[in-house]
């Protein structure tokens, strides 16, 4: 005899416009906090990112697939994110050059509830409530002058995540190209100032805290930049992947080093650098920010140099996946 089974429900599918319509980084920053927390508890289930290279051909790319997940212990919820970056042919196409999925699954019985057309949005709220959690435990009230490197979509997210914790700050902007945009944008969006500064340095010698989103091809500032007679501390999450690093060698190795999963950050994070040449180690890590976020260990204690290299991890996707969810399927 065959055995016989109930079907599933199909997956609701929800495109692009309804996420972006409905979801604010906001709404993702106690949520990710707490996913931290429990990271550091061991109470997360995040294997190490998947990375599909799409070599350059006739047929197809260049372009880079990174596949990430995470089950949060105790949660009704798992997510498996799909992310395509690097894709720049894509733009003489006028199409974005990447896109992405979260596929939130029931953790009750497996089936999967939802498909969401995110194409990077989610990932972005993700990233910027991870910004917001460090600047909450890694800065103090002092620190009120906020530098952005790199102005794109994440220093938008970034300058939100900010604004939504820290509300009384200033903020300065320097990139290749689109700070004087981004400065303007942020000051009317957020009632908040925003200058543009002359030079990486200029941004540097002004900020207290300090958010670098860029590529991650090469360094984007230097020790000798940053303040000694005041707490700095900087943001970085522009690296995910082994061939990209944002801060020099000795920048890292003179920080209080905080990273979101060292794990990973060691593999495809700022550590993996100082750790090849060989000015770190991995007991050189102060702590995850997991641990900071419980209280077993303090963030900003004084004038230090605290660098926070945020990945990216599974246990937000999952968390961020929870709240979509839980927000979209009322809809």
């Amino acid at each position: 005899t065959v055995r016989q089974f109930s079907s599933f429900e199909p997956p609701r599918l929800f495109d692009y416009e309804t996420v972006t319509s409905n979801l604010t980084v906001s709404d993702a920053i106690e949520s990710v906090e707490s996913a931290f927390g429990a990271l550091a508890r061991g109470q997360v289930d995040v294997p190490m990112p998947m990375h599909i290279e799409v070599k350059e051909s006739e047929m197809a790319g260049p372009g880079d697939c990174h596949i990430k997940g995470g089950y949060i212990a105790g949660q009704p919820t798992f997510t498996v994110k799909l992310a395509t970056v690097s894709f720049y042919k894509n733009a003489a196409k006028g199409l974005p050059p990447g896109s992405g999925v979260f596929c939130v699954v029931n953790a009750v019985n497996g089936a999967p509830l939802a498909v969401m057309q995110e194409n990077r949005f989610m990932t972005d709220l993700r990233t910027g409530a991870a910004g917001a959690v460090a600047v909450k435990h890694c800065t103090n009230e002092s620190q009120t002058k906020v530098g952005f490197i790199g102005c794109g979509a994440i220093a938008r997210i970034m300058a939100r995540a900010v604004a939504a914790v820290r509300p009384n700050v200033e903020g300065v902007a320097y990139a290749f190209a689109g700070a004087d945009e981004f400065a303007s944008d942020m000051t009317k969006e957020l009632d908040v100032p925003f200058t543009v500064a002359s030079s990486a340095q200029d941004l540097c010698q002004q900020s207290d805290i300090i958010f670098t989103q860029t590529p991650g091809g090469e360094f984007v500032l230097e020790l000798d930049w940053l303040p000694k007679d005041r707490p700095v501390t900087i943001i970085a999450s522009g690296s995910d992947q082994p061939t990209k690093q944002e801060l020099p060698n000795d920048v890292l190795a003179a920080s209080k080093y905080v990273s979101d999963l060292t794990k990973q950050t060691s593999k495809v994070g700022e550590l993996r650098g100082p750790l090849q040449a060989g000015v770190m180690k991995e007991e050189d890590v102060y702590a995850e920010l997991g641990e900071i976020v419980n209280g077993d260990k303090p963030g900003r204690e004084g004038n230090e140099l605290i660098v926070v290299d945020l990945t990216g991890t599974g246990a937000q996707d999952a968390a961020i996946g929870q709240v979509a969810w839980d927000k979209l399927s009322k809809l």
